[in-house]
């Protein structure tokens, strides 16, 4: 058995197992490490001997690229693991939630997390343009039950949002998969094979392929979460737990990408420059729209998951202008500083009850270790040195051109100063900042302090994060140091 099919299939048995075992046990939570664990060693296996990786084969295999984007979903996916493991108890016992999404009589949550996992394997392994729809759709399904974990109204309105948002994009994906076949056809290319198509990439009929572009930008784009098709995003990543935000921003949207540099990477010569400015044009938007809603933005998650559309508009652009090693790097960065950060809003949500900005204050003095974390993290995900995405957004600045160049720099700025005001009303300052809102005339009480108990159970979940923060610094001293070395 190969190297992909275990990625793929270890998962999903792991899941069906913890399905009948009932997920909501001790031993539930192990068998998610171990298949966790599993995954990485395997992950490591495939990059490190080339035989595990199915080159020869017509429907699963790993390039350099595939190689890149399993690593850091493997990685990720341990860390949130391993912290979902210890998050689950606390969030039962402060939040009265019994981590159950029921399905037929069976928690489906943590399986569904195992499924996840290896329905993005299998995006990221597949060779084959119609392998690749039906993974991308496998990921829809399997991952809308976990953003809604506590069953309120607006994560269960989110989950429908997400699933009718990213089916639209999914059938667009479809149609331009079929396309992609006629245009194949024209070239003798029988089937959806990758390799196939790219060594006849110069006879595909132009026409059907330019189509076939389009529509597949547009319906993998909806999964990425580029502007304007992005608008499932801020609901799911909001209302979503912390640790399926993390996977969802930092693993999902990597392989939504993926299969849009698929698409690029079978593009005719004669076709490049249209699709990489069409590109460019999405990155932009999705940098204008992730800018003007994250300026006074009030609910901490919510402004991550615009920043999510930022960073997925930034790797677009960087891709967009042939500085693909540029755009992976900073695709990895942007995963490891965002699950980290989405870990930390989860964190803070479990000890004070609300996503809302104006009634979170002081954590500095309530949640010292999480507030430490947490500014670092704005601090890192706003590009700051040493951020590893401070280069490359210099690199990105510095290869656009004065007049994109400077739009960008603009609402990279607009960007900082949105989230690091909302980061500061949140650290500084004392519970609700004093404040008490008003409706309707009259005043509303501010919602309860956070007991010593679940203060200090909140401060152990920062352990993930600590490492994970830790990990991108060490990383972005070294992208600066190069940087520096050898000026980009």
């Amino acid at each position: 058995m190969t190297g992909a099919l275990f990625l793929i299939l270890v998962p999903l048995t792991a899941a069906v197992l913890t399905y009948f075992i009932d997920g909501r046990t001790k031993t539930a939570r192990i068998i998610l490490i171990l298949t966790a664990v599993f995954h990485a060693i395997m992950t490591a296996g495939v990059i490190f001997l080339p035989a595990l990786r199915s080159d020869d084969s017509r429907w699963l295999g790993f390039d350099d690229l595939g190689m890149t984007v399993l690593a850091i979903t493997s990685l990720l996916f341990l860390a949130v693991s391993i912290h979902t493991a210890f998050w689950i108890p606390a969030d039962r016992h402060y939040a009265h939630s019994h981590s159950h999404i029921l399905l037929f009589g069976k928690p489906v949550f943590l399986p569904a997390m195992m499924a996840f996992l290896a329905t993005m394997s299998m995006v990221i392994a597949a060779k084959n343009f119609g392998l690749l729809w039906v993974a991308v759709e496998a990921t829809t399904l399997v991952s809308a039950p976990l953003i809604c974990y506590h069953l309120s109204p607006g994560s269960l309105e989110a989950m429908w949002k997400y699933l009718l948002i990213c089916s639209v994009g999914i059938a667009l994906a479809l149609f331009g998969t079929i396309t992609m076949t006629v245009a194949a056809a024209s070239a003798d290319v029988h089937g959806l094979n990758m390799d196939a198509i790219k060594t006849a990439s110069e006879n595909l009929n132009p026409a059907w392929f330019k189509a076939a572009f389009i529509f597949m930008l547009a319906g993998y784009g909806t999964k990425m979460g580029l502007a304007p098709f992005h608008t499932w995003l801020p609901d799911a990543h909001s209302e979503a737990p912390g640790s399926i935000s993390a996977l969802l921003s930092g693993a999902l949207l990597n392989c939504s990408f993926l299969g849009i540099i698929r698409v690029l990477d079978v593009t005719p010569a004669d076709l490049q420059d249209f699709a990489h400015d069409l590109l460019i044009t999405l990155g932009m938007i999705s940098l204008i729209v992730a800018a003007f809603f994250i300026i006074r933005q009030s609910d901490f998650k919510r402004m991550l998951a615009y920043s999510s559309v930022e960073h997925m508009g930034l790797a677009a652009i960087l891709w967009g202008l042939g500085a693909e090693t540029y755009a992976l790097i900073h695709m990895c960065g942007h995963s490891i500083i965002k699950m980290s950060l989405f870990l930390l809003a989860g964190n803070i949500l479990l000890a004070y009850g609300t996503r809302t900005v104006s009634e979170v204050g002081g954590i500095f003095g309530k949640l010292p270790r999480n507030a430490v974390l947490w500014l670092t993290g704005i601090l890192l995900i706003c590009g700051t040195p040493p951020s590893p995405l401070f280069v490359t957004e210099f690199l990105l600045v510095k290869s656009a051109g004065p007049v994109l160049g400077s739009v960008v720099l603009l609402l990279l700025f607009a960007v900082f100063a949105g989230m690091s005001m909302v980061c500061l009303n949140m650290c500084m300052g004392t519970h609700g900042h004093g404040h008490h809102h008003h409706h309707h005339g009259h005043a509303l009480p501010l919602p309860p302090e956070p007991d010593t108990l679940r203060l200090k159970t909140t401060e152990k979940l920062a352990l993930v994060p600590t490492f994970t923060i830790l990990l991108a610094l060490l990383g972005g001293i070294v992208l600066t140091i190069q940087l520096v070395r050898y000026g980009g």
